[in-house]
């Protein structure tokens, strides 16, 4: 071997060595980077969970939140709410939800407001998990990826069109667990682990069987999104109105009671036909937004296949909608309530149009940070607009700002616990009533209302007749004299 030749051998096995040094070096010490890179996200969203908190705020005795700490409380102390119980209990029974966590507040010790407060925390932890491992499986940049967890951060609580549900609730239900559940189904099925994802649904149905189903049929199409399977496609959204029509048909003439009809009626945005003009564009403008973005992609890729499944489903519900719910057909249908499969499309398009945004960021940062920002506060006076006379975070134990509220607290203080209390039906339109649970706060049964137990009512028939004989009793209660009050 000459000389020259050596050399040139230890001078490759020095540029080897030096290769590998430096590979060695990027790749860190055995456990220390691998374990940084897996953790790193994990870090970044528990200090967006808090961030979320603070912009979108938190009101566990509002809205339907109202509805479901109440059946906890009743599980925790059946003396409570015996005259009213069917509609605090009813959705207790198609739901783990209240069961784990009045077990947890058992067992734990833990007190009620406090759990809520976990609880609220760690729903918003899990959403922004479950965002991030989709847009991990949908984007191939991290800027992307990013970009999508923060849009869906900003628009927690979004409406989902004239629907009546948020993307998420700013109060604890068991939408909050079975939203983040059905990301990670999604997750499942864009990885192709469709066991997974199956499994996933499974535990979303045990705490929201009818959100769970719609998170199901939206896998479906997404499965049939594959691009030689167009045609199961189609045939899915086919079979999916015949069903409808079928339905529709079998059911129109059915005879219903008063009672039963009349919950189903109260319940506006059951009906496309009572929604306000400014809903319509929250249905019409995700599906163009999304057709648009599955013919760019020609529906290949994650994002094709994720774009040309929410556009089917949407278009499917939408047309179901328009065709087969009506105050004069099947109020089967319309207890449904088809149009919130929209929940999961704006899902979809949210995380798509944030990791289209992610995309463009590092090339024009100020414009992006300017849309986030404008975003972050439409969503912050949105809620601040919701609930105007309620404190914007409704910590445990603080002296709630709310005047409804503080009546509500003085009566759980000095009245007597089995005492039972009529309301106008309408009280909780009031003005500063922020629709503020009485049951809830009070701990004391009342006479059924045309909002919250109105809502029960329409879903669950054992809480029908009750409902519409108590809300015909207590209509237009402010307007009455004393005499007819105690009648």
């Amino acid at each position: 071997m000459s000389r020259r030749s050596g050399n040139r051998k230890r001078k490759g096995s020095r540029l080897a060595t030096h290769v590998a040094g430096s590979a060695s070096e990027r790749r860190g010490t055995p456990d220390h980077r691998s374990r940084l890179t897996r953790h790193h996200p994990l870090l970044i969203l528990s200090l967006l969970t808090p961030c979320v908190l603070l912009i979108h705020g938190y009101h566990p005795y509002a809205d339907d939140g109202a509805i479901y700490v109440a059946g906890i409380q009743k599980l925790l102390h059946p003396e409570l709410y015996r005259h009213d119980a069917v509609f605090v209990l009813s959705q207790t029974r198609f739901s783990i939800f209240a069961w784990v966590l009045a077990a947890v507040v058992r067992f734990a010790h833990l007190p009620l407001p406090i759990l809520l407060l976990a609880c609220h925390l760690a729903s918003i932890f899990l959403f922004l998990l479950g965002c991030w491992r989709v847009a991990v499986k949908t984007f191939a940049t991290n800027a992307s990826r990013w970009g999508a967890v923060l849009l869906a951060a900003c628009f927690f609580t979004l409406p989902v069109a004239g629907t009546s549900i948020f993307i998420m609730d700013p109060y604890v239900t068991a939408r909050s667990f079975s939203t983040p559940l059905s990301l990670f189904a999604l997750a499942a099925a864009l990885g192709g682990r469709w066991i997974q994802a199956v499994l996933w649904v499974a535990l979303a149905a045990a705490l929201h069987p009818l959100m769970a189903g719609f998170a199901a049929i939206f896998l479906l199409a997404l499965r049939l999104a594959e691009p030689r399977m167009w045609r199961g496609l189609a045939v899915f959204g086919v079979l999916g109105l015949l069903l409808c029509a079928l339905i529709f048909l079998g059911t129109r003439h059915v005879p219903l009671e008063l009672a039963s009809s009349q919950a189903a009626l109260s319940r506006s945005y059951f009906f496309l036909s009572s929604w306000n003009w400014y809903e319509y564009p929250g249905l019409i403008l995700p599906l163009v937004l999304l057709i648009a973005a599955a013919r760019r992609t020609r529906g290949e890729g994650p994002v094709g296949r994720l774009s040309a499944a929410a556009a089917v489903v949407g278009v499917c519900a939408l047309l179901a909608a328009v065709c087969f719910v009506h105050r004069s057909g099947s109020l089967l249908l319309a207890r449904l309530q088809v149009l919130r499969a929209f929940h999961m499309i704006y899902l979809a398009g949210a995380l798509l149009l944030g990791g289209f945004a992610g995309r463009f960021a590092p090339k024009r940062p100020c414009l992006a940070a300017g849309a986030y920002c404008l975003v972050l506060l439409a969503m912050f006076a949105g809620q601040r607009l919701t609930y105007p006379a309620s404190n914007p975070i409704e910590w445990p134990g603080i002296t709630p700002r709310n005047l409804w509220q503080q009546a509500f607290l003085w009566i759980r203080a000095d009245t007597p616990r089995d005492a039972i209390f009529g309301m106008d039906s309408d009280y909780i339109e009031s003005a500063g009533e922020d629709a503020q649970g009485f049951r809830v706060m009070a701990e004391r049964s009342a006479v059924a209302d045309w909002y919250k137990d109105g809502g029960v009512a329409s879903v669950f028939p054992p809480a029908q007749e009750q409902w519409w004989r108590e809300v015909q009793t207590t209509k237009n209660l402010d307007a009455s004299t004393d005499a007819q009050r105690i009648h």
